[in-house]
């Protein structure tokens, strides 16, 4: 009996350390599209990064993924921000021809994808850019248009 409750704690051990080998953060700067003009026929386009950081205390093969979730209001295929009761749409991409929508694999999105060996006590740090567009010849009333995107780093 003595040895079970021995390999229990070892074991116990074990798993406790395991859960604390890997730590993975995600940060980013708001995105700011700039003045946008409705009766433009260019799409008011910006780019910004979304940074993920991971340590390790031992030797790990480490992979993730970083979805964008709809925002605070519209579908991950049309993204809204609004400014009061009007709404513009937009797009968040992961790509510059911003052809491949960033979401969280719903609605034909796609979710982003990494993984490498991470070395003990060295932090790596992976930026991934993100393409936002506004389509043009939205007849918007003039406001601050703003929404809010979650991101979800799953490790």
């Amino acid at each position: 009996m003595r040895y079970f409750r021995q390999l229990f704690l070892i074991l116990m051990l074990l798993f406790s350390y395991e859960a604390q080998a890997l730590t993975c953060t995600v940060s980013t700067l708001p995105v700011t599209f700039s003045t946008y003009d409705p009766l433009s026929n260019t799409p008011s386009d910006i780019s910004g990064t979304v940074t993920v950081t991971c340590n390790a205390l031992v030797s790990i093969l480490v992979s993730y993924s970083v979805k964008l979730n709809a925002g605070l209001t519209g579908t991950i295929g049309s993204r809204i921000m609004t400014s009061g009761s009007s709404q513009m749409t937009y797009q968040l991409y992961t790509d510059s021809g911003r052809t491949t929508v960033w979401g969280d694999g719903t609605a034909s999105s796609t979710v982003v994808n990494d993984g490498y060996l991470l070395n003990v006590v060295v932090p790596v740090i992976r930026n991934y850019s993100v393409y936002g567009r506004i389509a043009a010849k939205q007849n918007v009333k003039a406001g601050a248009y703003l929404d809010t995107v979650t991101i979800l780093l799953t490790y």
